[in-house]
């Protein structure tokens, strides 16, 4: 916490507060320490972890990229209240934002592993009390070759930008986007990025006009994707076991399945697993819509995108039936 209440109750930040007093917390009233030193940001902590507001251990990571958010939020004209607390959802985002328009935001700095099932409970918390939200990464959600679920869950959709995530250096004091995320079986995200240190720039960036392609597989892509198929066909575990015994079933080739199911291009980031797995079972005829493992996100709507996805195929899948 950067703010702590003394014992007239009075508001005091960490930074001008001094060790020979008691400090108490604005949310549970109980006794919380102060903390200062050369190398980590001045901040109080709870004496027991018992606070439902300040549940999480906060890094100097998460303390310093908060007041950095504040300095950027405030250079771009909005008023800035840290660690506000909201009655009416009995939350406390890491920081109140009045944006220049007067709308209010509330913006998260995540740092911490969060599940899917609290960010939708504070999402809907938010929602309920008619604010906006902005929820921007620390470093331990940095995307790397694969999209887990725990960082898929935070991104969100621009028809300019694609699927994107936002995240925040604090000692490099900018911002970061990772935008036009994409996918393709058997092979790393591709995916671009753009940093600022100014909001005004950012919110320009995503009013920008700018057409996402999904790209093709380049030779050598599918190169890697076909020996990354063969090393899964010899070992035969997993969901390639459960394709080779039903193609077998079926009395289809299994090599001349995998060709005609197998995407050319990259995808929007929309499932979990490799696209072929479900592509498959619908070539197969195992049922009319496979089930399929998509992620769980907060803040789109994936049921459109699987659906036209689905479709595409399905239509391809006709024209071949129909042609060869």
């Amino acid at each position: 916490m950067l703010y702590a209440l003394t014992k007239d109750s009075k508001m005091i930040t960490a930074k001008a507060a001094t060790k020979e007093q008691k400090y108490y917390c604005p949310s549970c009233h109980e006794p919380v320490i102060l903390r200062q030193g050369h190398y980590y940001t001045a901040h109080f902590a709870h004496l027991k972890r018992t606070c439902g507001t300040f549940s999480e251990g906060e890094t100097s990571e998460h303390l310093r990229g908060k007041k950095l958010l504040a300095t950027f939020f405030r250079a771009f004209g909005a008023r800035v209240k840290l660690e506000a607390y909201l009655p009416g959802s009995k939350q406390r985002p890491d920081l109140l934002v009045q944006l220049p328009d007067q709308q209010l935001l509330a913006l998260e700095y995540q740092c911490a592993p969060l599940s899917l099932r609290k960010l939708q409970k504070r999402s809907r918390g938010y929602h309920d009390v008619g604010l906006a939200e902005l929820w921007i990464l620390g470093n331990n959600y940095r995307l790397k070759r694969s999209l887990p679920q725990q960082v898929a869950q935070f991104m969100r959709w621009s028809k300019n930008r694609g699927f994107y995530l936002i995240y925040l250096d604090p000692i490099k004091a900018y911002f970061e986007v990772v935008y036009g995320i994409q996918k393709a079986d058997f092979l790393p995200l591709k995916y671009q990025y753009w940093r600022t240190n100014d909001v005004k720039k950012l919110k320009a960036f995503f009013a920008t006009p700018q057409k996402i392609r999904l790209k093709y597989l380049s030779l050598s892509e599918r190169k890697k994707q076909k020996y990354a198929l063969a090393k899964q066909i010899y070992y035969s575990t997993g969901a390639m076991r459960k394709l080779q015994q039903l193609t077998y079933q079926k009395r289809l080739k299994l090599t001349a399945v995998i060709d005609d199911c197998l995407a050319l291009n990259y995808s929007y980031p929309l499932y979990r697993t490799a696209t072929l797995w479900w592509r498959t079972a619908l070539y197969c005829d195992q049922f009319s819509r496979p089930k399929i493992p998509a992620y769980e996100l907060v803040f789109v709507d994936l049921k459109p995108f699987i659906e036209q996805d689905i479709d595409n195929f399905c239509k391809g899948l006709a024209f071949l039936k129909k042609n060869f």
